[in-house]
């Protein structure tokens, strides 16, 4: 063998190379979860049934009904000024009702959903029979959780011509409706990751949704009280920036502001009110500035893009979570 021989084995593979492996390797992987047969057995077994029609009907009856009752009110009413017609406050008034109603519905059904995924196999005592096929631990946290995650995405596709109402009638602009629907699925994933983590830990789907319910509502509702006590404390406290110079209170004030952002950003609803605020008297979509003490202007993200990396990188951690739970508990 030639030394020139030995050189050509002994090289690394190339950059293009490894990254053509590595984009294989992840289409194998896509093509395994959309083939699960997790999913397409808790699919089946939802689409057979009667349930999942009636509550779909009873889902649009509603939501028309609101819709219907919202358009009679404002049409009757004379109270319009001179700068904004009607429509465009009936085509407000039906958007943030429909967003309203469909988040507080995912956020209600996800963990309804998904935490008994896993906490239900055990009390029929399938889990361990289903332990000792070769479908793998990830392969059944990504099927559960994908099949709840459809659940609440046919709810929301339905959903979407009401959506699609508001825009014709006017003043919501087509990026609300498409950050409105961004929202909502990332919604409808981590809540849903919530109850599957929760449902890995838990032996019983009774306790499964009782935790995942508690959490859920604290993390609607606790995180905005919080804050609000914190701000109502804060206020309330005499001479906090009495002895602090000009660089100590802008630097306070930066950090407050920003602590206080970024808990109103983490939670779905503020984020969607604090992005329409934003969006409707800034016109600024992604990113916009505030003005603090002594003409400082401090540059902050939109909440709806805050809200929406934080949610992915916490569904991803979660989702890892769970799958080394099962593995560890099989061992």
């Amino acid at each position: 063998m030639t030394p020139v021989e030995t050189t050509s084995q002994s090289r690394p593979p190339s950059l293009m190379r490894r990254l053509e492996f590595k984009l294989r390797r992840l289409q194998n992987q896509v093509a395994k979860d959309v083939q699960n047969p997790v999913v397409l057995k808790e699919m089946r077994s939802a689409m057979r049934g009667f349930r999942l029609t009636l509550m779909l009907t009873i889902y649009l009856m509603v939501m028309g009904g609101l819709i219907g009752i919202v358009y009679i009110v404002l049409a009757s009413s004379n109270d319009v000024t001179a700068t904004s017609t009607l429509s465009q406050i009936i085509g407000k008034a039906v958007f943030g009702l429909v967003v309203g109603l469909e988040m507080v519905m995912i956020c209600l059904l996800a963990p309804a959903l998904s935490s008994g995924a896993i906490s239900a196999e055990r009390e029929r005592q399938t889990y361990d029979l289903l332990r000792t096929t070769l479908l793998p631990a990830r392969s059944l946290v990504m099927g559960k959780l994908s099949s709840a995650i459809l659940f609440l995405l046919v709810m929301l596709v339905i959903g979407f011509p009401l959506q699609s109402m508001a825009y014709l009638f006017g003043g919501v602009a087509l990026e609300e409706v498409l950050i409105s629907f961004l929202l909502l699925g990332i919604c409808a994933v981590f809540f849903s990751v919530i109850g599957i983590i929760i449902s890995s830990l838990m032996k019983t789907t009774l306790a499964a949704t009782v935790v995942s319910y508690i959490i859920t509502i604290a993390l609607l509702f606790g995180a905005p009280l919080l804050l609000l006590l914190v701000v109502v404390l804060v206020s309330d406290a005499p001479g906090i920036t009495s002895n602090l110079n000009q660089s100590q209170e802008i630097m306070l004030q930066v950090i407050a502001f920003t602590l206080g952002y970024f808990f109103v950003s983490i939670n779905p609803i503020s984020a969607a009110i604090a992005s329409e605020i934003m969006l409707t008297e800034q016109q600024k979509l992604y990113f916009t500035t505030v003005d603090l003490s002594y003409g400082v202007k401090y540059p902050v993200i939109a909440p709806w893009i805050i809200f929406t990396l934080t949610a992915i990188i916490a569904s991803l951690l979660l989702i890892r979570l769970a799958i080394l739970l099962l593995r560890q508990a099989e061992k």
